[in-house]
């Protein structure tokens, strides 16, 4: 993310994985870099400058042609393959993200 507030950051990157209640791995889905433009990546926090600009991410994330809604569109498309219709509780998922 571009910072720590879930209200007014940007995301980057995300991943996902499938585990079982003893969180062994049974599926690995997609890692996708998310496109931010400049605006948005040249206001990150100083934190975030340095480091994702050490990793690359920055970078990356300015070449990458992945959309927001093409990443959730890929996500969801893998999570639905492993997860029952129904069963899947984003109201867990929200929490995790808000840390």
């Amino acid at each position: 993310m571009t910072g720590l507030d879930v209200l007014t950051c940007h995301i980057l990157e995300v991943a996902c994985l499938i585990t079982d209640p003893q969180l062994n791995v049974l599926a690995q889905g997609p890692d996708l870099i998310i496109n931010q433009p400049d605006h948005i990546l040249d206001n990150m926090n100083t934190w975030c400058v340095e480091h994702h600009g050490q990793s690359g991410l920055t970078d990356a994330c300015r070449k990458s042609k992945t959309s927001l809604q093409d990443a959730e569109r890929s996500l969801m498309g893998f999570i639905k393959t492993y997860i029952p219709k129904g069963s899947f509780n984003s109201s867990k998922v929200l929490s995790q993200i808000c840390f």
